[in-house]
């Protein structure tokens, strides 16, 4: 009997929980004996990862607001990694946690690292990261752009791309729609700082009344911030409260996939004003928009982005932008058929995640 490799994934923070089912699935279906290491803030979609629940730990960075404590814990997790003998650790996010540093710093040289970099800004600019990246030199990123976007000072490092495109199989039916209303999807909470929402009430204002389009804005909505405030006094403003879909509470993952599945459109407004989405990252939109085979609705600068340029609609200005949505509402709009290709396919990305962790 072939003895099973012993890997952990890690993900210390919050965020970017929608990368670790791909994953988790390509390590399992590949005869990896895999220890997930979790922040409990993402323990929330734990059934349906697969993995038993005596290979899952908990751990909370913040735990405590001694700092003592916290570094009594840390040790204790360092202590496990180090008896459970994994030959490698993979960090789902590879930046600026200082839980992250020190066991980049201190894992013994026989425990190889790899770590998934969401913002490549970060590698040239973070001193923090300049630490990690003295263990962590092998990288993936989430889109193949992204390995050649950007100049990286450091020569030792290499990118690797991977799209994390798989989820589990939801079997929800908790949202109801209309067979006649065609909806366009904005995942994510409301942020000016991210995303252009001005261009969507704009666009709304020029649009020929209709009853079958509706705009999703699938994150929950915080009324104490001001850009929740302005949005939507904005939106009543121009009499566009009717076209939203908002949410005041907590999206389950179960509801929030429904939503997603049951869009006709994916839309990724993003902010431009940094430039960052043009070299140093991507929005969670295009994976979810990737994974449920759905067409992107992007700025026009965005077409410099080889999957985009063949799975998208693009809009340069608000009046451009009403014009894409009026063809949507009648149903003249030509059909994207990109989703054929085969790099779409759960072997072709299992393929690329595993070359650069077997290289």
């Amino acid at each position: 009997m072939i003895k099973k490799k012993k890997i952990a994934l890690i993900e210390l923070t919050s965020y970017h929980e929608e990368c670790l089912y791909s994953q988790i699935q390509f390590l399992i279906k590949s005869n990896y004996d895999l220890t997930l290491i979790l922040n409990p803030k993402n323990n929330s979609n734990i059934e349906f990862y697969g993995v038993a629940r005596e290979n899952i730990i908990l751990f909370n960075p913040r735990s405590s607001s001694f700092i003592l404590k916290r570094i009594t814990n840390w040790f204790s997790l360092y202590r496990f990694i180090i008896k459970s003998d994994f030959k490698k650790v993979i960090f789902n996010t590879a930046s600026s946690n200082k839980e992250v540093i020190a066991l980049t710093k201190y894992l013994p040289k026989r425990i190889k690292c790899y770590g998934i970099i969401h913002n490549l800004k970060k590698l040239n600019r973070s001193t923090s990261q300049k630490i990690v990246s003295q263990r962590i030199t092998e990288y993936y990123v989430l889109n193949d752009f992204l390995t050649n976007s950007a100049d990286i000072e450091n020569d030792n490092i290499k990118l690797s791309s991977f799209y994390p495109i798989f989820f589990p199989q939801y079997d929800s039916e908790q949202v109801p729609k209309n067979n006649n209303q065609i909806w366009i999807c904005i995942p994510g909470e409301l942020n000016y700082k991210r995303r252009d929402y001005e261009v969507i009430l704009n666009a709304l204002s020029y649009l020929a009344p209709t009853d079958h389009l509706k705009i999703i804005l699938l994150g929950k909505m915080d009324y104490k911030k001001p850009d929740t405030v302005q949005f939507l006094k904005h939106a009543e403003q121009l009499g566009l409260l009717k076209y939203l879909v908002t949410f005041d509470n907590f999206i389950p993952n179960t509801v929030f996939h429904e939503y997603i599945k049951k869009s006709e459109y994916i839309m990724a407004p993003v902010s431009l004003t940094e430039q960052n989405y043009l070299a140093y990252k991507i929005t969670g939109a295009y994976n979810l928009a990737f994974a449920y085979k759905k067409p992107l609705i992007c700025p026009k600068e965005l077409i410099v982005i080889p999957d985009l340029q063949l799975t998208s609609y693009f809009y340069e200005n608000a009046k451009n932008l009403s014009q894409l949505l009026e063809q949507i509402s009648e149903g003249t709009l030509n059909p994207k058929t990109y989703y054929d290709n085969p790099k779409w396919s759960f072997k072709a990305q299992q393929k690329k995640y595993l070359d650069l962790l077997e290289n």
